[in-house]
C-alpha cells in the first residue's frame, strides 16, 4: 500500500512539475518584446508584428465613419399620400365648377370668361398653395367634358399608384409621374395630346411621401456600426507598424498595446495567468487519459522519467526554432518514441496534446495544426505497429511525406503563391525528417536510461551473436533449438491476435536461459540414458526445475535485458508446478503411506502472466514441449493436445490477468497449426 501510495505521489508530482516547466518555457517564447513607448515618444527602431492581429483602433474607427455616414431612413407617410391623392381631386374638383361656370343657361359659351377664370386662380392658391399656368388651366377649362372626365379619372389613378410607393424625394416623383404619363399616352392616343398638360399638373401639385423616421436611422446607423466592426482589419505578421523616427500617436499606441508590446508588469502577469490556465486544461487532459487508459505503462518512474524529458524537449526548442519558421514540425520527435514504447494510441494522444501546449510559441498557425495532425497520426501508427519488420528508412521518409503532402493540400486549398508553396515544404519536409532521425538516434541511449525495450533493441538481442544465446547454444543445444520452435510459434501466434510478434519472438530467445546454471536436469539437454535426476529425491528436482525462472531473471538482469523480457522470463511458468514430479512424489507419498505432499510446494515462484505476450510465450513454450516429448505428427492429435493444454492454464488461473480473449485463442491455436504443418509435411522419399 506504501509502495502504491509512494508511487502515485511521485507520479502526481512529475506531472505537477512537468506542467510548470512547459509553462514558463512557453511564457518565456511567446511572450513578445516589449517598448517602453508612450503617446508623444519618438520611436528608435523598426518595429514589426510578431503576430497578425487585429487592428482595434481602425476598426474602431472605420465603424465610426460607417455610422456617421449612414443615409436618413425615410418611410411612407399614409398622411401624406392621402394629402397629395386629395389635393388632386381639389384641383379638378374647382376646374370642374369653373367649367360649368362658363356656359350660361341657355347652354352657350359665355364670351366674356375673365374674371371667373381670375377667381379659379384665386381659389386653387388659396386650397393648393400652387396655380398652374395659364395655358394648362385654358387647356383643362376648353376642353370636351368626355376629355375632361377621362383626364380626371386618370390623373387621380395616377397618383393614387404613385403614393403607394415610398416616393422619397422629387426626382424619384418625377421619374414616376413619367412613367406613368407615357403609359397613358400609349393605352390613350387619342388624348395623348393632353399628356403634357396632365404631366405639369402631377409636377406642380403632387410631393414626396416619406417622412423621417429618426428611430429606424438611429438603429440603421447601428447596425453599420456594428457591422464594420465585424469586418475587422487585419494586419499580417511581420508586417511594419513603426518606423523608426516616428512619433507615437493614438493609433500606433494603440496597436503596441493590442500586440502585448508596451512594457508593462500587469501585462506580463496578464498573460502568464492566460498561458497557465491554457496548459493547466491540457495537461489535465493529459492526467485524464494516462490514468484512465496508461496507468500501468507509467508505473516504472524510470520510463516515466525518459518520457517526460522527451516530451519537453521539443517545446524547449520551439522557443528558438520559431524564429526560423512556424512550420517545423517538432513533434514527430516525441510521438515515435512514445509510439514506439507505450503504444500507437500514447503516441498519438499523448503527441497531440504536446502540440497544442507548444501552439502558442508557433503564433496558432492553422497551418501547423494540420500538417502536424497528419504527421503524428502517421508517425504514430508506423512506429508503433508490432506487425511489421522494422525499416528505419521508412519510418522516416513516409512521415516527413505525408507532412509534405498535406502543406500541399493546405496551400493548395488557400491559393498560396509558389514560393509560400515552397517554403512550407521544405521547412515543413526537412524538420520533420530530422525529428524523426534525431528520435532513431536517442533510442538507445532511451534504452539504457529506461531498460525499456525498443525495436531497435530487439533487433540488437535478436542477433545469434548475443553472449547469452552463444552461451545457449554451446551449453544447452537442446534448450536453444526448443527456444527458437516456441519463438516460431509465439511470433505466429502474435501476428495473429496483433501483440507486439518481435518482443514475443527476441522473448522467446532468452526466456530458458535460466537452464544455463544446470543444463543437464532438463530433458531436451539430456544424452540417451544418463539423466541426473536419478540422484536426487523429487524435492531437489523439483526445486532445481523450478529455479530456472529466478535463475533466467538473475542472468537476464545481469546482462541488462529490457524490463519486458525480464518480466515474460519471470512469468512464462507462472504459477504451474511440473506435472510429472509432483505426480511421482504423489505416488512416492501414498507407497510410504503418507498423505499427498502440499502442491503449493511444487509451483513455480514466477507471476502469472500480466501481458498478451507473457501469456503467448507461457503457451507456445508449454505446447512446443509437449508435442516434442509426445512425438505425434498427426494435425488432429496434435491440435487436441495443443486445446488441452490451454484448457489447463485456463483450469488453473494462469490466464486471467493476461487480457487474452477466447478469441484471441482460437486465432493463436490456428497459427499454431499452420507452424505445425510445416514442420510436419510429408517429404519425398529419395532413391537410395
Amino acid at each position: 500500500m506504501k509502495k502504491g501510495f509512494g508511487l502515485r505521489f511521485q507520479q502526481l508530482m512529475t506531472l505537477i512539475l512537468t506542467t510548470v516547466i512547459i509553462i514558463l518555457i512557453v511564457f518565456y517564447g511567446y511572450r513578445p518584446v516589449s517598448y517602453n513607448l508612450s503617446v508623444g515618444s519618438v520611436c528608435s527602431t523598426d518595429i514589426y508584428a510578431p503576430r497578425s492581429f487585429v487592428d482595434t483602433y481602425q476598426t474602431e474607427y472605420n465603424a465610426l465613419v460607417a455610422k456617421n455616414t449612414v443615409n436618413p431612413v425615410e418611410i411612407r407617410s399614409e398622411t401624406e399620400s392621402e394629402d397629395n391623392v386629395t389635393r388632386i381631386q381639389n384641383f379638378f374638383t374647382l376646374v370642374r365648377q369653373t367649367r360649368e361656370l362658363r356656359i350660361d343657361e341657355n347652354g352657350v359659351p359665355i364670351e366674356n370668361f375673365d374674371q371667373e377664370f381670375e377667381s379659379l386662380k384665386v381659389n386653387l392658391e388659396e386650397l393648393l398653395g400652387n396655380v398652374p399656368s395659364d395655358n394648362d388651366l385654358h387647356t383643362f377649362i376648353s376642353m370636351s367634358s368626355s376629355a375632361f372626365n377621362l383626364i380626371e379619372d386618370r390623373s387621380i389613378s395616377i397618383t393614387e399608384l404613385i403614393m403607394m410607393d415610398n416616393v422619397s424625394n422629387s426626382a424619384s416623383l418625377n421619374d414616376a409621374i413619367d412613367a406613368h404619363i407615357d403609359s397613358f399616352s400609349e393605352a390613350n392616343p387619342s388624348y395623348a395630346s393632353y399628356a403634357s398638360t396632365m404631366k405639369n399638373v402631377l409636377v406642380l401639385l403632387l410631393s414626396p411621401n416619406s417622412v423621417y423616421d429618426e428611430v429606424a436611422t438611429q438603429e440603421a446607423a447601428e447596425n453599420a456600426y456594428l457591422t464594420a466592426l465585424n469586418e475587422s482589419v487585419m494586419v499580417d505578421k511581420g508586417t511594419k507598424i513603426i518606423s523608426a523616427g516616428e512619433v507615437i500617436n493614438d493609433h500606433s499606441y494603440q496597436i503596441l498595446v493590442d500586440l502585448e508590446l508596451i512594457r508593462s508588469e500587469s501585462f506580463d502577469a496578464v498573460i502568464l495567468v492566460r498561458i497557465a490556465v491554457y496548459e493547466l486544461v491540457l495537461a489535465v487532459v493529459m492526467l485524464i487519459y494516462i490514468a484512465t487508459v496508461h496507468k500501468n505503462d507509467f508505473s516504472d518512474m524510470r520510463i516515466t522519467y525518459a518520457l517526460v524529458v522527451t516530451f519537453i524537449i521539443p517545446i524547449g526548442a520551439s522557443v528558438y526554432l520559431t524564429d526560423m519558421s512556424t512550420l517545423l514540425i517538432v513533434t514527430l520527435f516525441f510521438a515515435t518514441i512514445c509510439a514506439s514504447y507505450i503504444g500507437i494510441a500514447a503516441g498519438i494522444m499523448l503527441s497531440l496534446i504536446e502540440m497544442l501546449m507548444m501552439w502558442p510559441l508557433y503564433s496558432f498557425d492553422s497551418e501547423f495544426v494540420f500538417v502536424n495532425v497528419i504527421g503524428i497520426l502517421i508517425c504514430a501508427i508506423w512506429s508503433g505497429n508490432k506487425k511489421r519488420m522494422y525499416n528505419s528508412a521508412a519510418q522516416i521518409i513516409l512521415p516527413a511525406a505525408f507532412c509534405v503532402l498535406s502543406a500541399v493540400c493546405y496551400n493548395w486549398l488557400l491559393g498560396s503563391t509558389v514560393n509560400v508553396f515552397i517554403e512550407s515544404c521544405v521547412w515543413i519536409g526537412v524538420s520533420a525528417a530530422f525529428s524523426i532521425i534525431i528520435a532513431i538516434g536517442l533510442m538507445p541511449i532511451y534504452d539504457l536510461v529506461s531498460n525499456a525495450v525498443s525495436p531497435v533493441r530487439l533487433i540488437e538481442l535478436s542477433q545469434p551473436g548475443h553472449p547469452l544465446l552463444k552461451r545457449l547454444f554451446m551449453e544447452a543445444s537442446g534448450t536453444y533449438h526448443h527456444s527458437m520452435m516456441v519463438a516460431n510459434l509465439a511470433d505466429s501466434a502474435a501476428e495473429a491476435i496483433g501483440a507486439d510478434a518481435l518482443l514475443c519472438k527476441v522473448a522467446a530467445y532468452y526466456h530458458d536461459i535460466g537452464k544455463l546454471e544446470n543444463p543437464k536436469f532438463f530433458t531436451e539437454n539430456q544424452a540417451e540414458g544418463v539423466n541426473p535426476h536419478d540422484d536426487k529425491t523429487t524435492e531437489e528436482s523439483v526445486a532445481i526445475i523450478t529455479k530456472h525462472t529466478e535463475d533466467g531473471v538473475k542472468l537476464a538482469r545481469k546482462h541488462r535485458l529490457p524490463d519486458p523480457i525480464v518480466r515474460i522470463i519471470d512469468e512464462h511458468h507462472g504459477t504451474t508446478y511440473p506435472a510429472y514430479f509432483y505426480n511421482k512424489a504423489v505416488k512416492q507419498a501414498e507407497e510410504q503411506g503418507l498423505p499427498a505432499p502440499d502442491v503449493n510446494a511444487f509451483r513455480y515462484k514466477g507471476h502469472i502472466p500480466a501481458t498478451r505476450e507473457s501469456a503467448i510465450l507461457m503457451i507456445a513454450d508449454t505446447c512446443e514441449a509437449a508435442v516434442r516429448s509426445s512425438k505425434l505428427e498427426d494435425p488432429d492429435s496434435i491440435e487436441a493436445l495443443i486445446r488441452k493444454l490451454i484448457k489447463s492454464k485456463i483450469d488453473q488461473d494462469q490466464l486471467i490477468s493476461s487480457g487474452l480473449s477466447f478469441d484471441d485463442i482460437e486465432k493463436m491455436i490456428e497459427a499454431f497449426m499452420h507452424v505445425y504443418a510445416g514442420v510436419f509435411h510429408e517429404r519425398i522419399q529419395y532413391p537410395e
